[in-house]
């Protein structure tokens, strides 16, 4: 099983960075007592949004909806979905939703 870490770089050990800036171990699965799900939502710029990664005090957003916005931040990914890097202080309404997912064992 791979253990997830988003955000600055964990205090434990044995964690490598990808090229999406995740940073992820191994474990075995007798080390996992639980596992949860996490997605974050906002308004920026009167649109609602999916947070996808906070760093250095920006955060990367993204919407299934077209046009892209007339914004110079934002840029199309790929059909449909446009995202933008902003400052998380531009994000109004900010919901986490945390949900446990089962895990058999």
């Amino acid at each position: 099983m791979r253990l997830l870490w988003r955000g600055e770089e964990p205090d434990e050990g044995g964690f490598e960075r990808d090229h999406r800036g995740v940073w992820s171990r191994l474990v075995d699965r007798s080390e996992v007592s639980r596992l949860q799900s996490v997605e974050t939502w906002a308004v920026w710029q009167g649109r609602r949004v999916q947070v996808v990664k906070v760093a250095g005090g920006r955060a990367s957003v993204q919407q299934w909806q077209w046009p892209v916005p007339d914004h110079p931040a934002a840029r199309a990914i790929e059909n449909g979905l446009w995202g933008a890097k902003v400052p998380v202080e531009e994000l109004t309404e900010v919901v986490e939703t945390v949900t446990e997912v089962p895990i058999a064992l």
